[in-house]
């Protein structure tokens, strides 16, 4: 998911404003031709020899070339960065770069894009052997974020090495962009969710099974089942309907969130490690409460989220889940529910040791005084 820009400090950017628009670096092949260059002119000046004059001036011509082709190829570029709409932590997405080449006769070769963390290049790039003139090219590259939350983007590098390869001539464009990152997914097996989902199935007997009885057709939306897809009416009507069964209307599900740091934390392990594992777990119970038709609220400590169906509340879910905090554990509490969701179940996700675990209750409800 893509949030706004965040705006440039005026520091920074007189630092951009002061810096060359243009950097340069040798190559190992432009070093050693660059050697040969001098070797060669001492020796025509030490030895007055008129040819190795000329050779001298031809390898100063083709540094001037060099020189003069790459700036031509990296003129009149509009580069674009194109994000995932949904990213998830240490799952691989990519990012999409497009090129265009704004001059009207002079394509582009051999060109290299890289996306900018703290103004330092990622270990990733996209390479566009040519971008013919007027025209706009597109690649992009894999990259995997280790952690949810935020990430920041600063900027585009362009490199090219053409036509020689004796030096890179590089620019950077300054394209900031945030990225917020949710928690990394889990597989939910049955036996994770054994005491979870069957329990809430049995417990919640009022509401039907999705074999219950038909109660209505409605557009098919990401996440349904294939299986409820009404073919008939999605034929006539040249768009997927899906069956919608009362039992998908009335089970209500409300994922706790235990965000109390630990008192004693492991030695020599990673402090946070127990508390992001429970907040995968909690994301991917949550996706697969949502899918199977529940309504699925989200608790911690300091904030609660009403219950609701579909693919909205999932990325509220979502969002919620990729910032929240770890807590200290005087400050933590456990979750409350609001009066009128009082006696609905709840799916309570505890940390552990090693994995954390999944426990299933139901407060009781508010008795009227």
């Amino acid at each position: 998911m893509i949030v706004n820009p965040p705006r440039v400090p005026i520091s920074k950017r007189l630092r951009r404003w002061f810096r060359p628009p243009r950097r340069f670096r040798l190559t190992r092949e432009g070093k050693w031709f660059i050697g040969a260059t001098l070797v060669l002119g001492f020796a025509a000046v030490n030895g007055g020899i008129n040819l190795l004059f000329l050779i001298f001036g031809m390898l100063l011509c083709l540094l001037l070339a060099n020189g003069v082709l790459s700036e031509a190829s990296l003129r009149r570029l509009v580069v674009t960065r194109r994000l995932p709409a949904v990213i998830h932590a240490r799952t691989p997405f990519l990012v999409g770069i497009a090129v265009r080449n704004a001059k009207k006769r002079v394509p582009t070769f051999s060109l290299e894009v890289e996306d900018l963390v703290a103004e330092k290049p990622v270990d990733r790039r996209c390479f566009y052997l040519k971008v013919p003139a007027g025209r706009e090219q597109e690649t992009a590259y894999r990259r995997t974020l280790p952690r949810r939350g935020i990430h920041r983007l600063s900027g585009l590098r362009i490199s090219t090495r053409f036509p020689f390869g004796l030096l890179r001539r590089s620019m950077d464009v300054d394209a900031p962009a945030e990225l917020l990152v949710y928690p990394s997914l889990v597989p939910v097996t049955d036996a994770v969710l054994s005491s979870g989902l069957a329990e809430l199935n049995d417990r919640q007997s009022t509401a039907r099974t999705r074999r219950g009885e038909f109660e209505s057709l409605r557009e098919f939306r990401t996440g349904d089942d294939p299986r409820d897809i009404h073919w008939r009416t999605s034929a006539r009507r040249g768009r997927s309907f899906v069956r919608q069964f009362e039992g998908n209307t009335g089970r209500v599900v409300v994922v706790a969130l235990d965000d109390a740091s630990p008192k004693e934390p492991l030695p020599g392990g990673d402090p946070a490690a127990p508390f992001e594992a429970a907040v995968s777990l909690a994301a991917s119970a949550a996706l697969v409460l949502l899918r199977q038709g529940y309504q699925v609220g989200l608790a911690t400590s300091g904030t609660f989220l009403a219950p609701g169906p579909g693919n909205i509340q999932a990325s509220h879910i979502l969002r919620h889940l990729a910032l929240v905090e770890m807590r200290p554990a005087a400050a933590t509490g456990q979750a409350t529910l609001p009066a009128a969701l009082r006696g609905i179940a709840v799916l309570r996700v505890l940390q552990g040791p090693q994995a954390p675990h999944l426990e299933i209750s139901r407060p009781s409800a508010a008795r009227p005084s």
